[in-house]
């Protein structure tokens, strides 16, 4: 069996405070699915749980102007993705956007990587979003929602992040109290974990983590 330090990883972002919710339900399913081929490690970021504080303070913006070092707290995540083959980031979707919680995580994590303003590849491998969604796909599509959403997380920050491989999903009906629909949440969420570790083991590279 492969050294669990050796395996390619996947961290999950989960940024949600209700561990019974279907968002959860979730990411223990991608998680799952993450871990079912047994020689791929799934790192659980829970951002509510750590207490990460999503506001961009004096320290973050001394940090930019290159006046001060980086917050511990924002060193920290990044050690994480940089530890990551594959970084995902799961989030409720509050009024057609991303919770405070994850935009204030980019904001500061993201935001601090001196390389973005030189136009470096980023050290950040892969990013891909999954947004749990309460209302029906006809909705998000109707009102341009799933366009408006996509093109500030996809090209707001992936491409502008320099990150060569992105994507972003979207699991509908989250609010639903149909048994099936909650199934297949679960099932579209395991299949997301699958591909993931899929996507780690093309992406990894055994030399960098040594």
């Amino acid at each position: 069996m492969t050294n669990e330090s050796s395996r390619p990883k996947v961290m999950l972002v989960v940024a949600h405070p209700d561990h019974d919710s279907a968002t959860w339900a979730i990411a223990r399913a991608i998680e799952q699915g993450i871990e079912s081929d047994g020689n791929t490690t799934a790192i659980i970021n829970d951002l509510v749980a750590s207490g990460f504080d999503p506001v961009y303070r004096k320290a973050d913006l001394a940090h930019h102007r290159e006046l001060s070092e980086l917050p511990a707290d924002v060193r920290h995540e990044q050690e994480l993705l940089e530890s990551a083959d594959v970084t995902v980031v799961l989030f409720p979707v509050y009024w057609w956007s991303m919770p405070a919680l994850v935009k204030g995580w980019f904001d500061r994590v993201f935001g601090a990587y001196d390389d973005v303003s030189h136009g470096s590849p980023s050290v950040v491998k892969q990013l891909h979003l999954v947004a749990s969604a309460g209302l029906g796909e006809g909705t998000f599509a109707r009102h341009g929602y799933k366009t408006a959403l996509t093109t500030q997380t996809m090209h707001g920050i992936a491409d502008y992040s320099q990150i060569g491989d992105s994507s972003i999903e979207f699991l509908y009906d989250t609010e639903s109290k149909d048994p099936a629909v909650h199934e297949q949440l679960i099932a579209q969420g395991y299949t997301i974990g699958v591909a993931m570790a899929q996507r780690a083991h093309l992406a990894y590279d055994p030399v960098a983590v040594q």
